[in-house]
């Protein structure tokens, strides 16, 4: 049976609450390898456009929004938003269009943490893109007014809550150790006032199989080359999968 290209809303539970989303089928006559995509805090750039474009390459794209963020019911919590990633990838593999052995995380900002560390929990994914991920939390300091603005976006939480719960965050070499040998994609900019280049040091150091691409002229959202990130996102995923 053909599967026929789409764009379906999503609902599904993660602990008693309800979760919102979109489901990008791509078209096919067999299941096909299929990529959970994860925003960061609060979510202002989703990587739709990472979305479509995926699609048009032949895969399925979940992106979905976590406990207490962008409708989804709930408390928003930085400590948890890996158990929505489970919930996620449950429903995922319910569906029939999907390929269970072909299996990606996407992510990016605090979303590029998450996806690396439930990858390393799970090892259902055959690959992770981090996109200028948040690594070490100590290692930032973004002061009290920045995580005033996040939690005016997000339910449940305040300013003073996000601040602590950022920086009791392990850093993300504690989860090397599973993702040793897995194909991971690492996209840093070298403008990105966040997390530049060197906040990944460590990372690469612990897992120097990775695959690292720098771009230049790129900002924490790559504003200046979203073709060409979106284009090597797909070539990798394309390669890997």
């Amino acid at each position: 049976m053909p599967f026929p290209a789409g764009l379906d809303g999503v609902t599904f539970a993660s602990h008693g609450c309800k979760l919102l989303g979109g489901f990008y089928r791509a078209a096919g006559e067999t299941p096909r390898p299929t990529v959970i995509l994860l925003h960061g805090i609060p979510g202002v750039e989703k990587n739709l456009d990472v979305a479509y474009a995926l699609r048009e390459a032949g895969f399925n794209v979940l992106y979905f929004h976590y406990r207490g963020c962008w409708g989804s019911e709930g408390v928003y919590s930085l400590s948890t938003l890996h158990e929505d990633v489970l919930a996620a990838t449950e429903w995922v593999l319910k569906q029939n269009c999907v390929d269970a052995a072909r299996l990606a995380l996407v992510g990016s900002s605090l979303g590029g943490y998450t996806a690396l560390r439930a990858g390393a929990a799970d090892e259902r994914f055959r690959a992770i893109v981090s996109l200028c991920p948040l690594l070490e939390s100590l290692n930032t300091r973004l002061g009290r007014a920045v995580f005033d603005e996040f939690a005016s976006m997000l339910n449940g939480i305040t300013g003073a809550e996000a601040e602590a719960q950022w920086y009791a965050l392990p850093p993300i070499t504690t989860f090397t150790t599973p993702l040793a040998g897995r194909p991971i994609l690492l996209v840093t900019g070298d403008q990105d006032e966040l997390f530049p280049p060197e906040h990944s040091a460590n990372l690469r150091a612990a897992l120097p199989h990775i695959q690292w691409r720098r771009f230049a002229e790129g900002d924490h959202s790559f504003s200046l080359c979203r073709p060409a990130l979106v284009q090597a996102v797909v070539n990798w995923l394309t390669h890997h999968l």
